[in-house]
């Protein structure tokens, strides 16, 4: 069963290489998701993360791509929607987005201590995972996958 849409898992500023490794892992286990993005990756996940994901993704073949800035996956991958997980606010669940998405879809998720900038935010539409306390939610890859799983479930099970 196809739903028809290409999704992209997009790790926004990641500083860690682990965390970056566990998103990758979680991005190449999915047959959902088409490549795993990195934005902006600072620090040792820069240096030792990156070369690290870029291996497991040639050894899994999978894609992998790296870029300075959100506009770059906006405009290279020709992606229709950003859906930006974010902790708190008035917005919409990850679940009601999936009745309004394009055919290329990418699901930004915060990676590291760098917040998403109005900018970035304006590139696409926030959501969050209703489930969550906005204040103690859990780590960016558990987020990411929760969110994944959700939109799964909607795109190809037609439940939420």
């Amino acid at each position: 069963m196809s739903s028809g849409i290409e999704l992209y898992l997009v790790a926004y500023a990641p500083s860690s290489p682990h965390r970056l490794m566990d998103m990758a892992k979680l991005a190449f286990s999915m047959s959902m998701v088409k490549a795993f993005v990195a934005i902006k990756p600072t620090g040792i996940a820069a240096q030792t993360g990156v070369p690290e994901v870029f291996r497991l993704a040639y050894k899994l073949d999978k894609r992998f791509l790296v870029f300075p800035r959100i506009q770059d996956v906006k405009e290279l991958i020709n992606i229709d929607d950003a859906l930006f997980l974010v902790h708190q606010g008035d917005v919409q669940d990850v679940c009601s987005a999936v009745g309004q998405l394009g055919k290329r879809v990418a699901l930004v998720v915060q990676s590291g201590e760098t917040p998403f900038t109005k900018e970035d935010l304006s590139m696409g539409r926030p959501v969050r995972i209703s489930e969550l306390d906005g204040y103690s939610s859990p780590n960016p890859v558990a987020e990411a996958a929760i969110a994944l799983f959700k939109l799964y479930s909607a795109l190809y099970k037609g439940v939420c």
